[in-house]
């Protein structure tokens, strides 16, 4: 097992890390400045602009849910479609295999905390349901796609774990959008997880914002 941060956290952050930022662990805020809005002049118009559903999500009137098993083999799964939103997630080898649970939504409607300024367009909850050591390589490629993403504006990642009732924040860092078939795109996706141990079972969030609120990129 390494002996990096997530060992010496007794790995409270690797489950938010695991659903959609590769570099969200070590932004900090910038004092006294506001986020920067998107210009939605550059929205992407055009066909297929709805990510699809995912194979076996569950649809309710306020989220969508999966559950995914991480393969020994790696590969990508997929971010259950909900409210425009949709995308997958590129992922190492994880031995053994285990459960990851995932819910989408667009609106707070679980009480989650507010981690950013103003509030955000999209939520990502998830629990890795025991411990796994990930592999070193990993794929390239993936990530959140939606019309609302605007290519070219910048989008700021934050994220909380809990496990024991201990809450632990990471990030947050930005991205600058990129286009796809569905809109614009917010990649650099599962790349942490590239040689990491995860001893125990743990839950998170990961929020999305609009506009830059940090100085560290992803």
């Amino acid at each position: 097992m390494r002996s990096g941060w997530l060992c010496s956290r007794d790995a409270l952050t690797i489950a938010a890390v695991a659903l959609l930022t590769a570099c969200a662990q070590h932004g900090a805020m910038l004092a006294g400045t506001p986020a920067i809005g998107g210009d939605t002049s550059q929205r992407v118009i055009g066909p297929n602009l709805t990510p699809p559903q995912c194979k076996g999500q569950k649809n309710a009137k306020d989220y969508a849910s999966l559950t995914v098993r991480l393969s020994t083999q790696g590969g990508a799964f997929c971010i259950p479609a909900f409210g425009g939103f949709g995308g997958t997630v590129k992922y190492p080898s994880a031995n053994p295999s285990v459960k990851l649970s995932l819910i989408s939504s667009t609106t707070n409607y679980n009480d989650m905390p507010e981690l950013g300024q103003g509030t955000a367009i999209f939520y990502l909850q998830l629990a890795l349901a025991s411990g796994t050591d990930f592999g070193k390589n990993v794929s390239s490629g993936g990530g959140l796609a939606s019309q609302s993403i605007v290519p070219g504006n910048p989008y700021t990642i934050y994220g909380q774990a809990v496990v024991d009732r201990v809450k632990v924040n990471f990030g947050p860092c930005y991205v600058i959008a990129t286009k796809s078939k569905y809109g614009g795109a917010i990649g650099g996706i599962g790349t942490l997880l590239k040689g990491e141990s995860v001893p125990v079972a743990a839950t998170g969030v990961i929020e999305i914002y609009s506009g830059q609120q940090t100085s560290t990129t992803c």
